[in-house]
């Protein structure tokens, strides 16, 4: 794996830095369940990160991966997943996208195996088959998010803004209006009438008024100061608004109003917003979380699935990028390693079990120590553990196995003897989860960090930081003690 690449911007107040054990909040029972019911797969032998999921119909869907789009059909994904399309378009670094009359999908694309680099493509379905049509392109400038209305295509470029195409032509989208001034870092949109609501990064919330479709501009919205979180995705509903703020959770605007504020926890990192009939589905970096939508907009959580695997049997990182409901029911997740397909079901109807864990990483100091866990069951049937297998023999369980009830739980201890030529492995816990079998747990020892609120030492790292005035790249050291009293987010890159 080559060196990763730092991207840093600054901010105003006070630093401090940590590692932290990635913690999955606990759920003793749900009013509702996902049922799994089949997967694609990561390809074998190929970085196949599956960005992206949308439906054509009710059977059809395409899955957008950085290396093409794959046209599935759904209903025949197996559970133990398969890793076969109907038709596969390659050689595109594709992310978001959207679909016109069932014919014409509008798909992002990224820097690496697209020609000519980032963009917009236009591909058409022909049958069963993909056919790329066109590319439209602006040198320097990274699409991200896109919301397709009529015959309007809108997208958001990040430090670039909003863009607006007329698709009169459906196969050749032209640029009819742009807004820049006001945006932060735009990622998200939602479209509603003559309004735009963008989810515009650290800026929170805006509200574009897009009646001038030449000449839009910010009517209203958060900025730095005011705005909590990473807005990464919008969605609206019946005149409310939600947004997805990485950390911070997901936040609802009764009526729309910027006041009316209210945050909920989504776990992790919420990115994507879908909605299933009257529920809120989150694709949270770790996992899914569906919310009921109250009769006042507001929200409670219905259920919470995991998806985050890491192994060292064939499994690969999944993160839940994005999410798409199909008939109501039906719920699609783009996760890197898979695309699942789930069903939300009351938890009465429900005849699965669903391992959850309290931790999915534990690091631990050098000289050894003893980390707590506990695994529930938040599906609807009894969950069989039937062996737990640490991958190396530094790392010891206290636990072996054996059935756990629908809404029960069990407590045990996972240790680490301090050997530190075996300072990290996985602990897998084989099960009848049918989605996470085996779960994995990772584990790493003789590790230094710091722990919540402990000052961090200085330190220089290589770096690269973006020009705000040119938009170049430029690599120079970056030093800790040199910004004293501000924050500084560091974005991670890496390449293998």
């Amino acid at each position: 794996m080559n060196p990763a690449r730092l991207a840093i911007r600054l901010s105003v107040l006070p630093i401090l830095l940590s590692v932290l054990a990635l913690v999955v909040s606990p759920a003793y029972s749900q009013e509702m369940t996902l049922e799994y019911l089949g997967r694609l797969n990561f390809r074998s032998g190929y970085p196949d990160h599956m960005m992206d999921a949308r439906a054509v119909d009710d059977s059809l869907a395409i899955v957008a991966s950085n290396l093409g789009l794959a046209l599935v059909n759904v209903h025949s994904l197996p559970v133990d997943g398969t890793e076969d399309a109907i038709f596969r378009l390659p050689d595109l670094n594709t992310r978001d996208l959207r679909i016109k009359d069932g014919r014409y999908v509008y798909v992002i694309l990224a820097r690496t195996h697209s020609p000519g680099g980032p963009g917009l493509a236009v591909v058409e379905i022909v049958g069963s088959t993909l056919v790329l049509r066109n590319i439209a392109t602006e040198p320097t400038v990274i699409f991200e998010k896109l919301d397709l209305v009529g015959d309007r295509l809108y997208l958001t470029t990040h430090s670039y803004g909003l863009r607006i195409y007329d698709l009169s032509d459906p196969l050749a989208p032209s640029l009819v209006g742009s807004l820049s001034d006001g945006l932060v870092d735009a990622t998200g949109i939602h479209v509603v009438g003559d309004t735009a609501y963008v989810a515009d990064g650290a800026g929170g919330l805006k509200i574009v008024d897009i009646s001038d479709e030449v000449n839009p501009f910010v009517a209203a919205g958060e900025d730095l100061s005011t705005a909590t979180g990473t807005a990464h995705d919008v969605t609206v509903r019946n005149g409310h608004v939600y947004v997805a703020l990485g950390g911070e959770g997901v936040a609802f605007y009764e009526n729309g109003q910027l006041g009316s504020r209210v945050v909920y926890d989504a776990g992790t990192n919420a990115k994507d917003l879908s909605w299933m009939g009257d529920h809120l589905a989150v694709a949270e970096t770790d996992g899914i979380r569906v919310f009921a939508v109250e009769a006042d907009g507001s929200l409670s959580l219905a259920v919470r699935e995991l998806v985050t695997r890491r192994g060292t049997n064939g499994s690969h990182l999944r993160i839940a990028s994005a999410l798409e409901s199909m008939n109501g029911d039906l719920l699609l997740c783009a996760d890197w390693a898979a695309t699942d397909l789930y069903r939300l079901a009351p938890t009465s109807g429900g005849t699965q079990a669903d391992i959850t864990p309290s931790l999915i990483r534990i690091r631990f100091a050098p000289g050894g120590g003893t980390a707590d866990v506990t695994l529930w069951n938040t599906g609807a049937a009894t969950l069989d553990i039937t062996s737990v297998v640490p991958s190396v023999p530094s790392f010891t369980v206290s636990y072996a196995g054996g059935s756990i009830a629908p809404g029960d739980s069990v407590a045990f201890t996972i240790s680490y003897d301090g050997t530190p030529s075996q300072g990290k492995g996985v602990v897998l816990f084989y099960s009848n989860d049918p989605d996470e079998n085996p779960l994995p747990i990772q584990v790493f020892g003789n590790t230094e960090y710091l722990d919540p609120g402990e000052p961090s030492v200085d330190f220089t790292l290589p770096s690269i930081r973006r020009d705000p005035d040119t938009g170049d790249y430029i690599e120079e050291p970056f030093t800790l003690s040199d910004h004293l009293g501000k924050i500084v987010w560091f974005q991670v890159y890496g390449t293998w």
